[in-house]
């Protein structure tokens, strides 16, 4: 149908089958507002009956909308309104998407602009008459959301949590994470949707700085948890306890020929207290070199069942926010170490959450 070309047939019949479950409700015809032309043309104007009350939806469409992207379109959308002649008609801005993310849902709400995705999520609010229907993001939106966590876009997150309340350049977070420009420039893009980076100046001059860390990590833990777990390899070491292994390994690497760091629980435990006794010792070995001169020196046999020392194969940041314990065993950042906690089994999620409460607060 050419009347409705910006709007993807499977976002008009989830909209369609989400109307069918409010009572009294139903949707009209669509088409284009001939009023309205040029860049102030609105994708659609739909007519509905929501209550038994006729009403006109002037409709904006895009993909994933998040709350830097909600507050553009509802400016957008209230210069359609202003071009509308209202006199026969009762107007009600709504956003139709893919995904609607929390934030951008509570904005839009606040706003009272409708908004339907493909959750089956809706919200309508017309004087007295209104509509909430919530449903958690499409699988589709949660995979896509979780690329941000990944990879070297994840290098540039840790770089931030690094620098908390800094004002900081694109150049010198590629420079400190060891990523490209690039990589950088998107994931700040990403941020500012979410509305997690701050900025201030143009150009040259133009700087970041990390706001509401605590929301950032709260969606990058349920990405973790959302996800399959990164490889592990598990060993066992022969009469070795953790502790054993931890001071045998800085022994044999007293001049740090070899990068690696310690994580898990045993570093949990040195930050911050938890359990009475840690089982295995969690290692993140920094390049193939590391990884094939820690084994044979341990001893270390791989195990399905029963190991003692987990080694993650990671890569090399730049520069890395590390840290020593009473001993000067070198651990992985406090950030770090809650990460792979979460990706850990048995009482690790709780130590996790208690690492988190002790070392990962901001004001």
């Amino acid at each position: 149908m050419e009347e409705i070309a910006n709007i993807e047939p499977e976002l008009m019949e989830s909209l369609s089958d989400s109307f069918e479950a409010v009572p009294n409700a139903r949707l009209g015809k669509i088409s284009w507002e001939a009023g309205i032309g040029g860049r102030l043309r609105p994708d659609a104007i739909l007519d509905a009956v929501v209550a038994g009350r006729e009403i006109t939806f002037v409709v904006e469409t895009r993909g994933d909308v998040f709350p830097r992207d909600a507050r553009e379109i509802v400016w957008q959308i209230k210069r359609y309104l202003r071009e509308l002649d209202s006199s026969n008609r009762r107007y009600v801005p709504m956003v139709l998407a893919r995904s609607v993310s929390e934030g951008a849902r509570n904005f839009l709400q606040e706003e009272q602009v409708a908004y339907h995705d493909l959750s089956g999520s809706l919200f309508v609010r017309v004087d007295e008459t209104f509509v909430l229907i919530e449903r958690p993001k499409p699988r589709r939106a949660k995979r896509w959301a979780t690329n941000v966590f990944k990879g070297t876009r994840a290098q540039v997150l840790h770089a931030l949590f690094d620098r908390p309340g800094e004002w900081v350049s694109g150049s010198e977070i590629a420079e400190y994470a060891g990523v490209s420009a690039a990589t950088v420039s998107e994931t700040f893009k990403d941020l500012e949707r979410r509305d997690w980076l701050d900025v201030r100046g143009e150009g040259p001059s133009k700087r970041r700085r990390l706001i509401r860390p605590d929301v950032l990590l709260d969606a990058w833990r349920d990405s973790i948890l959302a996800s399959r777990a990164s490889k592990r390899r598990r060993y066992y070491v022969p009469r070795m306890k953790p502790e054993e292994m931890a001071h045998e390994i800085e022994r044999v690497n007293y001049y740090d020929d070899f990068d690696l760091e310690f994580t898990g629980q045993f570093a949990a435990q040195a930050y911050a207290p938890f359990l009475s006794n840690v089982s295995d010792l969690t290692v993140r070995a920094f390049g193939k070199r590391t990884h094939d001169w820690l084994i044979p020196t341990m001893g270390a046999r791989e195990v399905s069942e029963g190991a003692n020392l987990v080694v993650i194969d990671a890569k090399t940041m730049k520069q890395r926010h590390r840290m020593f314990d009473e001993r000067r065993r070198l651990l992985a950042s406090p950030l770090q170490v809650y990460l792979d906690l979460l990706e850990d089994h048995g009482r690790s999620k709780e130590m996790a959450e208690h690492l988190r409460s002790q070392k990962l607060v901001w004001q």
